[in-house]
């Protein structure tokens, strides 16, 4: 109804536009009438659709019968379906808690896809030892969750959405494991929450320790050249990764190459 009324106002406006000329200026009436022309014939094109409209249902079980089950072209039954690459992206781990990450994460993981032909990868923007350490702590709860998931065919796969449900959790369960490896993940996913929440109290004390003792050594080195020991030494306020290296991101201090704004790139 909505369309007839606008296409009936669009025609008496393009009457009235052609039958009332602008004798001064003929061609900007001219090329006006001839775009105000095709923006209409534009827009009843693009209502055709909606008077027909067509919706499409994925058939599952047709999909499976054309590229995962045993055929002239694929005798073994591989699973043919495409790759696919999913991107998350974050860039600060006090704004975006690393655990709604983590579970962000593990609900592409645990996606009902072929898992030889799933990669997630993460872009933190900050770069951030704290989302590097806790993204390392999810692919370890990942073999856990992931195959889970696929055994009991388990929905909402976001583990933090899963176990916080109020209905009940049995319905439509069949296998006498369920409950015996519910219980055993969900003790491992609470046990993972508490070591995600720990890792920003457990860098920094690593980092503290690390930078005292480049501290200790930077003095007795000063000491071995026959410096002044009662000078103060300035020792990069470094943040450091659990093999005791430099973590090449950013840092809290801030020190040059290690700011939020410029810090070196990582790929891992």
């Amino acid at each position: 109804l909505l369309i007839m009324i606008r296409l009936v106002a669009l025609g008496f406006f393009l009457t009235w536009r052609i039958r009332h000329p602008n004798h001064e200026a003929m061609w900007l009436w001219g090329m006006s009438t001839v775009c105000e022309m095709w923006f209409a014939i534009s827009w009843l094109l693009d209502q055709l659709p909606k008077l027909c409209p067509v919706n499409r249902v994925t058939d599952l079980t047709v999909l499976k019968q054309r590229f995962e089950s045993p055929s002239f072209r694929n005798p073994k039954g591989r699973s043919d379906l495409p790759g696919i690459d999913v991107f998350v992206s974050t860039a600060d781990p006090e704004k975006e808690p690393p655990l709604v990450t983590a579970n962000t994460i593990l609900s592409i993981l645990a996606v009902d896809y072929p898992v030889e032909k799933v990669a997630c990868y993460l872009s933190d923007d900050g770069g951030a030892l704290l989302t590097f350490e806790a993204l390392a702590e999810t692919a370890s709860f990942a073999r856990i969750w992931v195959p889970f998931c696929r055994k009991h065919n388990i929905e909402p796969r976001n583990p933090e959405s899963y176990f916080g449900q109020k209905r009940d959790f049995l319905k439509n369960k069949v296998r006498l494991d369920f409950v015996k490896e519910r219980r055993r993940v969900k003790r491992e996913y609470d046990e993972f929450k508490v070591r995600i929440n720990s890792l920003p109290e457990s860098i920094r004390r690593r980092s503290d320790a690390y930078n005292a003792h480049e501290e200790l050594r930077a003095k007795k080195k000063q000491f071995e050249m026959g410096g002044n020991i009662s000078e103060p030494i300035k020792v990069p306020k470094a943040t450091w990764m659990a093999d005791g290296a430099h973590w090449p991101g950013t840092w809290p201090s801030g020190e040059v190459d290690h700011s939020r704004g410029d810090h070196a790139s990582i790929i891992q």
